[in-house]
C-alpha cells in the first residue's frame, strides 16, 4: 500500500517517507507542482528517481512488507498528481491520498498502465501536459506515464506535405515506427516506398541507415514512434547523421557538436601512422608535429616516373 501525503505545516515527516516534495523542486524547480512541457527530459529524470525509491521499498515478490509506504508530495496540479499516481501504480495495487488533517482517505487511486494510442491525449491529465506542437506537428510523449526507462514512446500527427523529423540515423538509439492512420512514404537509405496503416518500419543501430517519414500522398499520417536506448536514464552519447544536410551531430553529456560531412575521413591513414606525431586538418591533410612519446611523422616522398 502507498499513502500519498501533501506536505504542509500540519504534516510532519515521520519515519522514512519518500520525499518526492524535495525531488520535485530539484528536478522541476519553479514548476509549482506541474509538468512543464518544455522540461520533458527532467520529467523523465524525476520519474526514474521516484521509480528507484519505490523499488527499494516495494515489489510484488517482497512478502515482508507490513506497513504502508508514505510518499510526501508538494502541492501538485491535476497533471502532476496523475503522473505520480501512474508511477506508483506499478509498485502497489493500493494507492491512497491522505488528507492533511484527520479524515477519511481517498478511494483507491490505482491506475492501469494503459493508453489508447488512437485517442491521445484522451482523459489523462498528465498526458495532456505532455502533448504539444512539435515541429508543426501534434506530438504526445507517452513513456513518462508508462513507466518506461529505456524506451521513448510517442505519437504524432504529420499533416499533408510535411514530415516530423529530418532524414537521419542513430548510433545508440534503435527506432521503430508504426503507421496508425493514413498513408505516406518512407525513405530508407537510397529507397523510397509507400507505407500504409499497420506498416511497421524498423531502424536498428549498426548500419547507420537513415530514414524519414513523409506525408506526401495527400493524407494525414498518425505515427507511433518507439526509441530504444541502451541505458536506463537515456543519457548515452549518440551520433546522429543527417545526410540531406551534410551534418554529423554529436549528442550527450559533454557533447553538443556538429561536424560537416566533408570533414569525415576514413581511419586507414590514422591507424597506419598511429605511432608518429602529426596534426590533422579538416580537409584530411596533415603536417608533422612534435607529440609527446612519438617521433615526428615524416613527409612522404613523392616519386614520379620518368618519361621515356
Amino acid at each position: 500500500m502507498i499513502n500519498l501525503v501533501t506536505v504542509s505545516k500540519k504534516v510532519k515527516a515521520e519515519g522514512q517517507p519518500i520525499r518526492a516534495d524535495l525531488a520535485w523542486d530539484l528536478f522541476l524547480p519553479g514548476s509549482e507542482g506541474d509538468l512543464p512541457e518544455e522540461k520533458v527530459q527532467d520529467i523523465d529524470m524525476l520519474k526514474n528517481w521516484l521509480w528507484r525509491q519505490l523499488g527499494r521499498k516495494l515489489g510484488y515478490l517482497k512478502k515482508d512488507i507490513t506497513v504502508p509506504i508514505t510518499v510526501l508530495l508538494p502541492k501538485l496540479s491535476k497533471a502532476g498528481l496523475d503522473f505520480v499516481i501512474r508511477t506508483c501504480s506499478f509498485w502497489s495495487d493500493e494507492i491512497y491520498m491522505l488528507p492533511e488533517s484527520k479524515g477519511t482517505a481517498s478511494k483507491n487511486l490505482w491506475t492501469a498502465p494503459v493508453v489508447n494510442v488512437f485517442d491521445v491525449p484522451g482523459k489523462s491529465d498528465s498526458l495532456s501536459k505532455l502533448t504539444s506542437l512539435h515541429h508543426r506537428t501534434m506530438h504526445s510523449l507517452l513513456s513518462p506515464i508508462l513507466g518506461s526507462a529505456k524506451f521513448n514512446i510517442r505519437t504524432y500527427l504529420i499533416p499533408p506535405g510535411m514530415t516530423f523529423a529530418r532524414y537521419h540515423s542513430h548510433t545508440s538509439r534503435e527506432e521503430f515506427y508504426l503507421v496508425l492512420e493514413g498513408k505516406g512514404s518512407v525513405r530508407i537509405g537510397a529507397h523510397k516506398l509507400e507505407v500504409n496503416k499497420g506498416d511497421l518500419i524498423s531502424k536498428p543501430t549498426g548500419p547507420d541507415l537513415a530514414t524519414q517519414l513523409l506525408a506526401d500522398l495527400g493524407k494525414d499520417m498518425r505515427i507511433l514512434d518507439v526509441e530504444v536506448w541502451p541505458d536506463l536514464d537515456k543519457r548515452s552519447k549518440d551520433l546522429v547523421h543527417y545526410p540531406d544536410h551534410g551534418e554529423l551531430d554529436l549528442f550527450g553529456e559533454g557533447w553538443s557538436i556538429m561536424i560537416p560531412d566533408e570533414a569525415i575521413h576514413g581511419v586507414e591513414d590514422s591507424m597506419k601512422n598511429y605511432e608518429v606525431g602529426y596534426f590533422r586538418h579538416i580537409d584530411g591533410s596533415w603536417e608533422p608535429r612534435d607529440v609527446p612519446g612519438f617521433p615526428k611523422r615524416k613527409k612522404e616522398k613523392i616519386t614520379r616516373k620518368r618519361e621515356k
